[in-house]
């Protein structure tokens, strides 16, 4: 890293795609064409002695069946003048003794021992003419011929190896430069214009599908961050301008019947029947899979439709107590090696230390009197195991990467309100630009309305505030299971809550205050 923090500049993409290629097809297409060659190298001469030795098999029969000195001679001699005639040069034929000797007795001329790199072939004979009786016959013919067609082959395969190389360098410097090496010269001065400030105008390039993929992530990263921005400056505008009057309606405000949702007004008593039964039959079942083990097969098929559908039906039914425990039950029985490992990690989170809830709490209480808002209420909670790790997997996200692990909610009296909040929570605790969401100004389209922003504590933990009025609160609890049943957008988020007296947590283990209210409905006028 250079003293700026930005990398230092190395080897160019396409000198590191070219090197490491070329070691690659070198080792691999070198290794298994040099054993082909080899093995081919050796089976040639193997034929070629073989054939050696089947010429030499009427040789040795002359020889047993020679009678004395001057035949076996003369039939030596004819042997070797007919190969000669017959274009088979350097051809030789050697008699040896039972130890190995030559019998130079048998032989007329000079006789050469066979050398280097010869084709050899030996068989064995019986004749009283052979000092002991036995001996051997040994035919051999000067390879050197052989050996210049397989110098002539080794240096083919050379230059075969470097063609095949060479393409594929070439290749990859064509492929590179099209696909890779312009796109991404484009993307990079994009990236650049974006650095200075000029958002706008970003293109996407032509080239490799995942440079077009990457060229239309960093468009929407600035996109979203542009926007991001231009919403929470104009949310800063309008604290300090403060709305004067009442806020305007937006379609969808307003208290939101969905079948028999959490909040939705109840008349009908078969409506009130039909709750208190579904609330009996989700509280057996959890009292069902709290009892059982993982490896009790009629609980890991109910855990299974617990996780599926029962909960969702908990969070319709508003009860938030009962939907985290029957998440964590199902959770803990599908597979529990998962539901221990969250929950030893969550234990071990500073942020679910009720002292760190505490001085959270009073900071934000603290922040917000200063703004001069006199907030309805201020609620907190913790995420269960089963909702973390259910986020962890719909989102592709590590428990690490969840901003929302810890929440709160502050209820204030009118939107004016939310802003003024906003602005004092950002000016008490450092914000996540990318995390802010302005749902107020600009709702969701099921008609959810709140401020969304995580911030980051003086330890460094970041955590979740949610501001909204008590309209929009009851708006947003009685559209919630709708958002979770249909797999909403990201934002609205489930302020699932867990309550100490009958959720094991690590926060419920620390010594009630008898002064503090009961969790996690914490008013404060």
């Amino acid at each position: 890293m250079s003293q700026n923090g930005a990398p230092l500049r190395g080897m160019p993409l396409r000198w590191r795609l070219g090197i490491s290629t070329s070691l690659i097809v070198t080792l691999v297409l070198g290794a298994l064409t040099f054993l082909f060659q080899r093995d081919e190298v050796e089976r040639s001469r193997e034929r070629r002695e073989t054939l050696l030795g089947e010429a030499a098999a009427p040789l040795a029969s002359d020889i047993e069946a020679s009678r004395d000195i001057e035949t076996l001679r003369e039939r030596l001699r004819a042997f070797q003048e007919a190969h000669l005639r017959r274009g088979s040069r350097h051809l030789h034929a050697l008699l040896r003794d039972a130890d190995g000797r030559s019998v130079e007795s048998l032989h007329s001329g000079v006789r050469f021992e066979p050398p280097s790199g010869s084709f050899l072939a030996r068989l064995p004979v019986a004749t009283e003419l052979l000092p002991g009786g036995h001996g051997t016959l040994e035919i051999w013919q000067d390879g050197t011929e052989f050996q210049h067609t397989v110098d002539r082959r080794w240096t083919f395969w050379v230059l075969s190896l470097a063609a095949a190389i060479a393409s594929i360098l070439v290749s990859l410097y064509v492929a590179n430069q099209l696909l890779i090496e312009r796109p991404l010269r484009r993307l990079l001065d994009g990236v650049d214009q974006m650095e200075k400030g000029y958002w706008s105008g970003f293109e996407i390039p032509r080239g490799a599908s995942e440079m077009r993929w990457l060229a239309y992530r960093f468009q929407n990263l600035g996109t979203q961050l542009e926007e991001t921005v231009r919403r929470l400056v104009e949310a800063e505008r309008r604290a300090m301008l403060g709305l004067q009057g009442d806020p305007p309606v937006v379609a969808g405000e307003g208290r939101i019947a969905c079948g028999d949702g959490g909040n939705a007004p109840i008349s009908d008593e078969e409506t009130v029947f039909r709750r208190k039964l579904l609330r009996r039959y989700l509280l057996s079942r959890c009292r069902f899979l709290e009892s059982r083990g993982p490896r009790d097969g009629e609980a890991r098929a109910a855990a299974r439709e617990t996780w599926d559908r029962d909960v969702l039906e908990a969070e319709r039914l508003g009860d938030g107590e009962l939907k985290s425990r029957l998440e964590d039950a199902a959770l803990r029985i599908l597979d529990p090696g998962i539901f221990e490992e969250v929950e030893r990690r969550l234990s071990n989170l500073p942020a679910t230390n009720r002292r760190w809830l505490r001085e959270r709490e009073t900071e934000i209480r603290k922040a917000l009197a200063g703004a001069g808002v006199r907030h309805k209420a201020l609620h907190y909670r913790v995420k269960n195991p089963g909702a973390i790790w259910r986020k962890t997997q719909s989102k592709g996200l590590s428990i690490d990467q969840l901003h929302d692990v810890v929440a709160f909610r502050v209820l204030v009296r009118k939107e004016t309100d939310c802003y003024v909040a906003l602005a004092a929570i950002h000016e008490r605790f450092d914000p996540l630009l990318l995390r802010f969401k302005d749902y107020v100004a600009h709702p969701k389209e099921n008609g959810y309305r709140s401020l969304h922003t995580c911030v980051r504590a003086p330890d460094g933990i970041v955590f979740e505030i949610q501001i909204r009025t008590l309209d929009m609160h009851a708006q947003a609890e009685a559209a919630h299971w709708q958002y979770k049943a249909g797999g909403g957008s990201s934002g609205a988020g489930v302020f699932d809550v867990i309550r100490v007296p009958t959720l094991p947590h690590p926060i419920a283990e620390t010594r009630p205050d008898p002064h503090h209210t009961p969790w996690p409905e914490r008013r404060h006028s």
